[in-house]
């Protein structure tokens, strides 16, 4: 008599990998440019969506940078590209200001078969100084 799991002997008596294992947060520090509120009604089923949009950069310096593979290709990339992010509603006593630098804390959730980093949490470091060099000054 076969058994359901494909009739084979290496999967018969194996157990099924645990779908919903929690995974430890990726922290990144992050400049955010910008937070604002947002809420959302669905016309059809009355359901409010709210949240916090969050553009920030995924750096905590401000140094120039250069893509080098861009670079290694002949093509010319150099400085930061902004990201944009959703946070639960529950979070906006967490962004105080902006731009400010923040812990933004990631974690790989899996929806229908594929593979995300969501963001699921933020912490304030601090406020951005701002140095301008003047020249000839």
């Amino acid at each position: 008599m076969k058994n359901s799991t494909n009739g084979s002997p290496e999967l018969q008596n194996k157990t099924p990998p645990e779908r919903s294992k929690k995974m430890n947060g990726m922290k990144q520090k992050c400049l955010v440019l910008s937070a604002s509120t947002y809420s959302i009604e669905d016309e059809k089923t009355g359901k409010t969506n709210a949240g916090i949009t969050v553009f920030y950069i995924p750096t905590d310096t401000l140094a120039p940078q250069i893509d080098e593979m861009a670079a290694s290709r002949g093509q010319i990339s150099f400085g930061i590209q902004p990201s944009k992010v959703s946070l639960p509603y529950e979070m906006r006593s967490k962004v105080v200001t902006a731009p400010a630098f923040y812990d933004l804390t990631f974690q790989m959730v899996t929806r229908q078969l594929k593979t995300q980093i969501q963001p699921v949490d933020i912490d304030y470091i601090g406020n951005v100084e701002v140095f301008i060099d003047k020249v000839g000054v």
